[in-house]
């Protein structure tokens, strides 16, 4: 009676641990997706994917996530049924290949991935998961995709033309492209939604534009390989994972545009998330050093979670109410 009491109250903790927020990273040399706590920073379950998942995103009712799968040819995108945590499709995308970068049209109705050696964007109808158009960026090597908080625009990073080209998601007609610096890569909308930071990865700087105009304010120095960034929920700082060697969280003063703080982390950090309490940062390491989870206040590494190898894109995941 003891013993199956015992199993009673370790499943009810169980639920009970996983019932709020869940952490979703992707191995992309795993091939796995992996569900964390983000509370107890325990590794719930892994799942296999597509192979080399290397962006993703959620729709907006938490039911659905879309991979991009990059390994060559990489030309497909997986479809992952979060409330089974089960992977149940694979889109073909044809002669759009190295599917990358991934977003969300507000409205849920479509997701859009980066193509980049094919210079075009994918869009992908999220009622059909089927592939309904391919959209030209007019820049070399697409690698990151943004779709603007109004729904009305497509921007992308592109590596090679060292700009980022402004795209009408109706019409899919070119608006315009904004130089930026050597490799620019990761993008955010500041919170505010009145400037979109682009980081020039290989260049060691950070290009500010007005969205407003679609003009670049400034540049300023980020030294290391600035890969990716994520903004406090209040706007005052920016987190950069660098993609170096050593690995390092770059911590920046938004307003000031100076570094507070560099935090070391695992080798070449990437991926990058923010606890919902805004108490923790995880960012995700290239090959096998793990999710370094950082805390905001003491700017300190908390732990190391071993989701698998590669763990890179990561999204907070909202369970829906109703399974």
């Amino acid at each position: 009676m003891l013993q199956f009491t015992a199993v009673i109250i370790a499943l009810m903790v169980s639920a009970s641990a996983s019932a709020g927020p869940v952490l979703a990273v992707a191995n992309k040399h795993d091939n796995t997706l992996s569900f964390v706590d983000p509370a107890t920073l325990e590794i719930l379950q892994t799942i296999p994917t597509g192979p080399n998942p290397h962006e993703m995103v959620i729709t907006p009712d938490q039911r659905i996530m879309y991979l991009s799968n990059y390994a060559p040819p990489g030309n497909t995108i997986s479809v992952i049924e979060l409330t089974q945590r089960k992977h149940i499709k694979q889109i073909p995308t044809g002669d759009y290949t190295r599917i990358h970068g991934a977003a969300m049209a507000p409205d849920g109705k479509h997701a859009y991935f980066t193509a980049g050696q094919t210079g075009f964007v994918v869009e992908v109808d999220t009622a059909t998961h089927e592939v309904t158009r391919g959209i030209p960026t007019h820049g070399e090597i697409s690698h990151m995709v943004l779709v603007s908080p109004d729904g009305k625009r497509l921007y992308t990073a592109n590596i090679v033309s060292k700009n980022v080209s402004v795209i009408d998601r109706a019409s899919g007609g070119l608006i315009t492209q904004i130089p930026c610096g050597e490799g620019v890569e990761g993008m955010a909308f500041t919170p505010d939604g009145k400037q979109l930071w682009a980081l020039n990865q290989t260049g060691g700087s950070v290009t500010l534009i007005e969205l407003a105009t679609h003009t670049p304010l400034e540049t300023f120095a980020c030294p290391g390989m600035p890969v990716r960034i994520h903004f406090s929920e209040d706007g005052t700082r920016a987190f950069i994972p660098s993609w170096t060697d050593k690995g390092e969280l770059i911590v920046i003063d938004v307003a000031a545009r100076k570094e507070i703080k560099r935090v070391p982390v695992g080798s070449f950090a990437i991926g990058i998330e923010l606890s919902p309490d805004g108490k923790r940062l995880f960012v995700g390491c290239e090959h096998e050093d793990g999710v370094h989870v950082v805390n905001t206040d003491s700017l300190t590494v908390e732990k190391i979670i071993h989701t698998g190898n590669g763990p890179d894109p990561m999204m907070m995941w909202f369970p829906p109410e109703k399974q």
